[in-house]
């Protein structure tokens, strides 16, 4: 009796032990940098130059969230019609195998609205963020 009940705890608690652990895997080791990365989009007027932009939306498709831009670094003097879109600083907004991320932004001078899509990585075990692919510039009509 008693080497039935032992063999029956025994096989209870193997069964039990081989359950599937909810901890997330360790990163594997890497060496990062020390660099900040900034990732951003450039508009550009009919004529090439660029245009100054108002009411830009920074969407993640995957999660339907509205993101807000990250701030500009200080002392930091970039391209005319540039819209920072993401930063190491908000790396964990995105997933690490990249999320479809819609920048709508209005042109200032002729008031029409240029949406672009662009794939962006970061979150996870990723270093820094990184556009997966997209284009670099947006060209208003």
């Amino acid at each position: 009796m008693y080497k039935k009940l032992l063999c029956v705890l025994l096989l209870a608690f193997s069964i039990s032990a081989c359950k599937k652990s909810n901890n997330k895997p360790a990163c594997e080791m890497q060496a990062c940098t020390a660099m900040f990365a900034y990732l951003g989009i450039v508009y550009n007027n009919h004529n090439g130059d660029a245009a100054q932009v108002k009411d830009v939306t920074i969407i993640n498709l995957r999660t339907g969230k509205t993101i807000t831009p990250p701030s500009y670094p200080p002392a930091a003097s970039f391209v005319a019609g540039f819209v920072l879109i993401a930063s190491d600083g908000t790396k964990d907004e995105y997933s690490a195998e990249g999320d479809d991320v819609s920048i709508t932004a209005t042109s200032v001078t002729t008031g029409q609205v240029k949406k672009a899509i662009i794939k962006v990585s970061g979150g996870g075990c990723n270093c820094h963020i990184a556009k997966v692919s997209g284009p670099e510039t947006v060209k208003f009509d």
